[in-house]
């Protein structure tokens, strides 16, 4: 029996439904494929290196710039050596000088030779009641190193990162016969660090009374069946560093010491249940990586990708709108209306995609997202913090 006119066009509808639907999927495909880390929160190892072609130059990248050694200054130079040409190497002629010079430094270092300071304490008697003393050290000279070699030390262990035992055996290969013990080395780094303390109070006391936005971040390990915690407080080109037993709200406040705190920075996984809500802010650069996750899902669908999608290109755009108020393309008053705006867009894109049944992940951080969506505008209101009175923004 021959099919009827109505069932081979219900038959075509069908066919063109599902082309349209693997022609998406594809497409979705295509763009997760292509992306980098320019266009996503990928890491530049993961991006694919391009393959060259046989028999094609390769083209020499514009943003990376040539390099060459400068020469070192006047003050520097310990020898000179002055060379001309007196006898033409072509026709045997006497040369006579153009006054252009061309000079090539080549650096060494001094023959490294240590500096030994031996102090002799001799012992005397008393002629009259036989008492014997021996002269003390001073409180400088009781150290095994000196103020340089200490600083050698710290250079090592804070600049480049070395551990303890690297150290010692670069010591003692510099200095043969110098031996140091472990504990030597934990000792010059507590001196270091006990001398550097009035300027961490400075730096520190300096971070809390800006009114710049503070940022902070915090991470924990288990060390010796122990919690630990090390937080990273920044400021402008301010930046604080504290290790904490736990990290709760009465820690955070501590850290703060009540002081007057406009604008607070963070993730969502800081314990920071003590700050008014009102200058907690939420970090936009987690968000933007959070949704960048959750669209490429494995369970998220095309469309719900496509709102996650529009939901980042908006985040983006406040980005550039904050640009463009620093280089006063726009007034602040605009910067607001545009900011307020777009997160109300944002917001009904989220709400749109709770209304379409997404899957378990998705839907509990579309409901957190909501549920914070406070914190993620408090820089809108920035501009105004700073003439408003606000004192207390603890809660204790």
């Amino acid at each position: 029996m021959k099919p009827t006119y109505e069932q081979l066009e219900a038959k075509v509808a069908e066919q063109e439904k599902l082309i349209k639907q693997l022609l998406e999927r594809i497409a979705n495909l295509e763009d997760q494929l292509n992306k980098n880390s320019k266009n996503s929160s990928k890491p530049p190892s993961s991006d694919q290196k391009p393959s060259q072609a046989s028999g094609k130059k390769k083209e020499r990248r514009p943003y990376h710039p040539g390099a060459s050694r400068k020469l070192l200054s006047e003050s520097a130079v310990t020898s000179r050596e002055v060379r001309k040409v007196e006898q033409c190497s072509r026709c045997g002629s006497s040369m006579t000088l153009t006054g252009k010079v061309s000079s090539w430094q080549q650096v060494d270092l001094p023959e490294i030779k240590p500096l030994v300071h031996q102090i002799d304490l001799y012992t005397c008697r008393c002629t009259c009641c036989q008492h014997e003393e021996t002269p003390r050290l001073k409180e400088q000279e009781q150290y095994l190193m000196g103020a340089r070699l200490e600083a050698l030390v710290n250079l090592c262990l804070g600049q480049f990162r070395q551990g303890h035992r690297v150290v010692r055996e670069f010591l003692s290969t510099l200095v043969p016969g110098l031996e140091l013990s472990q504990g030597l080395i934990s000792k010059v780094k507590a001196r270091a660090a006990r001398s550097l303390d009035s300027a961490y109070q400075s730096i520190s006391e300096g971070i809390l009374e800006q009114h710049e936005a503070i940022h902070i971040d915090a991470t924990g390990w288990r060390h010796h069946a122990k919690n630990e915690h090390a937080i990273v407080i920044r400021s402008g080109n301010l930046i604080r560093f504290a290790l904490i037993p736990r990290q709760n709200g009465d820690t955070l406040v501590e850290l703060m010491k009540g002081r007057k705190v406009l604008h607070l920075v963070s993730d969502r996984g800081l314990a920071a249940s003590k700050i008014h809500k009102k200058i907690h802010q939420y970090c936009l650069a987690h968000l933007l990586r959070n949704i960048c996750g959750l669209a490429e899902h494995p369970s998220t669908s095309v469309v719900q990708a496509g709102l996650l999608g529009q939901i980042y290109d908006a985040l983006q755009l406040l980005f550039r709108d904050k640009h463009r108020l620093e280089r006063d393309e726009i007034t602040i008053s605009t910067w607001r209306q545009y900011g307020y705006a777009t997160w109300d867009f944002m917001e009904e894109k989220i709400e749109e995609i709770l209304s379409i049944e997404p899957g378990g992940r998705l839907r509990r951080a579309c409901k957190r997202m909501l549920k914070d969506w406070g914190h993620f505008k408090v820089y809108l209101r920035r501009g105004l913090l700073p003439q408003l009175a606000l004192t207390l923004f603890f809660r204790f």
